[in-house]
């Protein structure tokens, strides 16, 4: 009976855990549609053509509408590898390798759109990731301790 009871102590801790480093991507999302939302807009203003208001609703639109594909993917491939990655290995000292594992596998795809279709929009998004997931180490660091 008390192994029982250890090992449902411990499944709910490993759990609570895992949803703790899942719900940290907000850090990444932010920093993304931040970086992103000033790229665009500076993109959109650049040329003269726009007002600043049609320039907002332009970027507001863009980000929401045309990179929403782009938003899932991000999202659904984020929360797979925190899972696949913190629940093989619950070690805080190979945090910084998980996090770069991902930031790697997750950016691939941004520079094979930089070279094939030559928008920047995917340079920035890729340092703002690799930005997002070296914020998010401190608190993945304080979760697993």
């Amino acid at each position: 009976m008390e192994t029982i009871i250890h090992y449902t102590v411990t499944s709910k801790q490993t759990m609570n855990r895992t949803l703790k480093i899942l719900l940290s991507n907000w850090i990444n999302v932010t920093i993304m549609y931040i970086s992103m939302f000033i790229t665009l807009f500076i993109s959109e203003l650049a040329p003269g053509i726009t007002t600043f208001k049609e320039a907002l609703y332009n970027t507001f639109g863009t980000l929401i509408v045309y990179y929403m594909s782009f938003w899932i993917g991000f999202i659904i491939c984020i929360l797979v590898l925190d899972i696949f990655l913190f629940n093989i290995d619950k070690k805080p000292q190979n945090t910084i390798m998980k996090l770069f594992i991902e930031w790697l596998t997750i950016s691939a795809p941004f520079a094979y759109w930089l070279i094939r279709y030559g928008e920047w929009i995917f340079l920035v998004s890729s340092l703002a990731f690799m930005l997002g997931q070296f914020l998010r180490r401190l608190y993945i660091f304080k979760i697993l301790r």
